[in-house]
């Protein structure tokens, strides 16, 4: 799927031999400074006739998706938007059997519009709960009262579809928030407060030798020369996609001339060391989705309660929920679909299906017959990041203020404060890591990760650390999760445009969609990713408008 593209083997070589098309700052400019030069932008020398047809037109299915329209130009988004959080469906004179596999909050939203459809619904959870990746835990933490969200724990206001599903559940959300300044920054054994960071960076840039620019300002200087953001249109989001999809963000940063210094540095600050390898496109929708200015919400109670609200509302319209059934099988080859399910291989034949599992758990699902080539490389090829969290609780408010991370070099990474009291104390994720960073935790036992992150702030913090400890902990490793096997789709560099495409297609004739947000490209590892797909997948199957 490269058919004459600059790859990222090619576009490093033009970096550093300062080939023709490249404009290249004042010698020694960019690297010698640890920073960039003000001058154009570092791009490889790619016109519209290097791109292929195929290329060009599997980005623009990808820019598309980004966007929210349809290839008539309408906004799909809205009319998602309005299944869920609108009017709903309407309803259907022709009811039919629908299987949805998977009790996620894709599962759960694709449920939830098809039984106010008038459609017989059931749903097929594997695990012994439902929720997904959304899980709140509270036994541990029964001393506070407080809890832990293992998985999603913020939404960003611009993610109207759950905004306006919040509103419609009646829902209650209060502030996230992300900073604070008395948060720590530190690196190479130098350690300052968020508020300092920002007024002189210079001691923690020095650590790495490079120039005294804050972190986050430079990252969002050096994203904005891909010339797209979210409100750019169809054709610009196309251009983007076919030119650079197959970047890292790392081959990103190094094209724009920034040193190793100014990389490891950005990266470290920003606690985005693990992610450099992954797709450019990824990291540049988690940079707009986290915008510096970006309203974020949490859920009051704990993020399980759209889960529990979304449940109930699906079966009080009649869909029928049924965990610890694991579905092994789908059968087209019959008049019907037959589904294949449990311990028993017990079987049920339907109408129609929405697969909203994650990807990383079709591989151990049959397909009868075989599916698409695109579908099955989806499968087999798409990649799921780790992501670990380690929760400690405590009787006692030993941090200044509410909310707010600190951000270091050591093996925890990142630590969130909670962003609201919870009596005298509450739970902090001492620790929260991604890829490689995570995969480190993931060999200790929990309580082994829980004791590493105590002696960690407390060698930071001090003996009030240990003073307020209550005893409770609690770790989730999405990576070695039964229901998960990763934190969600997290794509490669090049993914979004040879896979990302093929994630969202029906098979079996159109009987049987594909939702979660895996299947999304501006939603994907957030709720709004997989409600709209949830959304997505019942219209793709042409039975709620």
């Amino acid at each position: 799927m490269r058919e004459n593209t600059v790859g990222r083997r090619d576009l490093l070589r033009y970096t550093t031999a300062g080939a023709a098309g490249l404009v290249l700052g004042a010698a020694g400019g960019a690297v010698a400074s640890g920073h960039f030069s003000g001058r154009e932008a570092l791009r490889p020398a790619v016109g519209s006739a290097d791109i292929s047809p195929s290329r060009r037109d599997r980005a623009r299915l990808v820019a598309r998706d980004i966007v929210g329209v349809d290839e008539s130009g309408r906004d799909v988004r809205a009319l998602h938007r309005e299944l869920l959080a609108g009017a709903g469906p309407k309803r259907t004179d022709n009811p039919q059997d629908v299987a949805v596999v998977g009790a996620g909050a894709a599962g759960l939203a694709a449920a939830w519009i098809l039984a106010r459809a008038g459609h017989r619904v059931r749903v097929f959870e594997g695990s012994d709960r439902v929720g997904g990746r959304i899980r709140t835990l509270r036994e541990p933490f029964a001393a506070t009262g407080g809890h832990g969200e293992a998985g999603a724990m913020r939404i960003p206001a611009t993610h109207t579809i759950t905004t306006g599903v919040l509103a419609r559940l009646s829902v209650p959300t209060r502030p996230f928030h992300m900073t604070h300044p008395h948060r720590l920054v530190s690196a190479g054994g130098v350690s300052m407060t968020r508020a300092e960071y920002t007024t002189d960076p210079a001691p923690i840039a020095g650590v790495f030798g490079a120039a005294a620019v804050h972190g986050r300002a430079l990252l969002d200087q050096v994203l904005s020369r891909t010339g797209v953001n979210r409100d750019s249109d169809v054709e610009a989001w196309t251009d983007f996609l076919a030119r650079y999809d197959e970047m890292s963000l790392r081959d990103w940063l190094l094209a724009q001339g920034l040193s190793e210094s100014s990389i490891d540095h950005l990266g470290s600050i920003e606690g985005i060391t693990a992610r450099m390898g992954l797709s450019l496109t990824h990291n540049l929708m988690t940079a707009t989705n986290l915008a510096p200015g970006t309203e974020l919400v949490e859920i009051v109670g704990g993020t399980d309660r759209l889960i529990v609200e979304l449940a109930g509302a699906a079966k009080a319209a009649g869909a029928e929920i049924i965990t610890n059934s694991v579905v092994t099988g789908v059968d087209g080859r019959h008049p019907r679909l037959r589904l294949r399910y449990g311990a028993g291989a017990d079987t049920v034949d339907v109408d129609r299906i929405v697969v909203a599992a994650p990807y990383s758990l079709l591989r151990y699902l049959g397909f009868q017959p075989a599916l698409s080539y695109g579908k099955q490389r989806a499968i087999a090829e798409l990649h799921h990041d780790a992501a670990t969290k380690t929760f400690l609780e405590f009787s006692t408010r030993w941090w200044a203020g509410h909310g707010g991370i600190d951000v270091t070099d050591a093996p925890p990474r990142l630590t969130v404060y909670p962003s609201h009291p919870n009596g005298e104390g509450g739970v902090v994720i001492a620790s929260y890591t991604w890829a490689d960073d995570a995969h480190a935790w993931d060999g200790l036992l929990p309580a082994e990760r829980a004791a590493e992150c105590l002696d960690h702030l407390a060698d930071v913090h001090g003996p009030a650390v240990r003073a307020a400890w209550t005893g409770g902990y609690a770790s989730h490793s999405w990576a070695t999760d039964r229901w998960a096997n990763g934190e969600a789709a997290i794509y490669l560099p090049g993914q979004s445009v040879e896979i990302g495409p093929d994630t969202r297609t029906p098979e079996m004739d159109g009987r049987v969609a594909f939702a979660g947000d895996a299947t999304s490209t501006r939603g994907r590892a957030w709720i709004e990713g997989a409600l709209e797909s949830g959304a997505r997948a019942c219209t793709d199957l042409g039975i709620a408008t």
